[in-house]
């Protein structure tokens, strides 16, 4: 990877997480920018901006299926990673979205994990750029 920071996006509902990733993406050279609303975080997402999104699927407001929808209106390009604990939800995505399972993190997970998946992906979208 380049010597850059990369920009990650969070969008997870849960407040703890959001904070626990965005602390530890950050300790390790991460640029983070994270939102518990994911209205917000449409209206402020700019197509390019970032290297990766991590979206969680089960929102309140605007649930991670029609916030993914949302986010590649805007760059059909963006690298989103899902987060989520309910598999179930994870099969209607299957349907729609080739490939799936590699941009999905399941609840609970180490944070350890966490940052070899997301290095994983930046790694291959910098390889295929």
């Amino acid at each position: 990877m380049s010597m850059a920071k990369k920009r990650v996006l969070i969008i997870d509902d849960d407040e703890d997480i959001n904070n626990l990733f965005k602390i530890y993406l950050e300790n390790r050279g991460y640029q983070i920018n994270a939102y518990t609303d994911p209205v917000n975080a449409l209206y402020y997402f700019k197509k390019g901006f970032y290297d990766l999104v991590l979206l969680d699927l089960k929102m309140p407001q605007l649930d991670g299926i029609t916030m993914y929808q949302q986010l590649k209106k805007i760059d059909s390009n963006a690298s989103i990673c899902l987060i989520t604990a309910d598999i179930a939800n994870l099969e209607q995505l299957k349907e729609k979205i080739p490939n799936i399972e590699k941009y999905v993190i399941y609840k609970p997970i180490l944070l350890k994990n966490l940052k070899e998946k997301i290095d994983s992906l930046l790694l291959e979208k910098s390889m295929s750029c």
